[in-house]
């Protein structure tokens, strides 16, 4: 019977896969209500560039060769031919993603704010750069893998993101702001290298999501704020 509990215990640890040891904590935003029913404003920026790769196959000639033999003392080579084996080759596809101008648009929207509207009073401009990972940063994520047997990840990122509201008319720069976004986190999965591997937390695309989100909410609320006043 505790045999048995052990089974299940152990079966149930290898289904979870991994486990968050710890995590950062997303940045607690407001949306400042805008200032009347007419307040209109654009959007630019709010892009960012996402890479995916597509395999395309084919066929490529190779030499080829069977092998040697010795007879009576004398070394015959072997025979060279041609052979068809075949190729997969990965080309970049880059998409520009308008995720983080939607996410906007609509916190901008739930506020009172008119958007995409024509003659608009001001443009609010967010660019994000990125991604930073320090030479100690990857040190310790090495350091994390190697010391655990492969079970382990850390994993700490930044990027950053520039504000700047505009106004239409003039074109005078009213607002900017810099901003810095890091995000961290640790795993663990009881199967070495395949549990830090398919943990979501850590893996690059997950990371950019979440820091790009927290960044276009903390601007987003900035600028409420700032437009809310004026």
């Amino acid at each position: 019977m505790h045999t048995k509990f052990l089974t299940v215990m152990a079966a149930a640890v290898i289904a979870q896969g991994c486990f968050t040891i710890s995590q950062s904590e997303y940045p607690a935003v407001e949306l400042a209500q805008a200032k009347g029913d007419d307040v209109r404003i654009s959007l630019s920026g709010f892009e960012t560039t996402d890479i995916s790769y597509t395999p395309v196959y084919g066929y490529s000639t190779v030499w080829g060769s069977s092998p040697g033999y010795w007879h009576r003392g004398h070394y015959h080579g072997g025979e060279i031919y041609p052979q068809t084996v075949s190729t997969t080759t990965y080309v970049p596809e880059r998409r520009i993603s308008t995720d983080f101008a939607e996410r906007a648009q609509d916190a901008f929207e739930s506020a009172g704010f008119i958007v995409s509207a024509t003659n608009p009073a001001y443009t609010i401009d967010l660019k994000f750069t990125g991604v930073v990972k320090t030479d100690a940063d990857s040190t310790r994520e090495a350091a994390c893998m190697l010391l655990s047997l492969l079970t382990a990840d850390w994993t700490r990122e930044t990027w950053n993101a520039r504000l700047k509201i505009t106004d239409s008319a003039s074109g005078k720069v009213l607002f900017s702001r810099t901003y810095s976004q890091t995000y961290s986190a640790a795993v663990w999965g009881p199967i070495p290298l395949f549990s830090p591997l398919s943990a979501s937390e850590v893996s690059d695309s997950y990371i950019k999501g979440w820091c790009l989100s927290a960044l276009t909410d903390r601007a987003v609320s900035d600028a409420t704020a700032y437009l809310s006043q004026r």
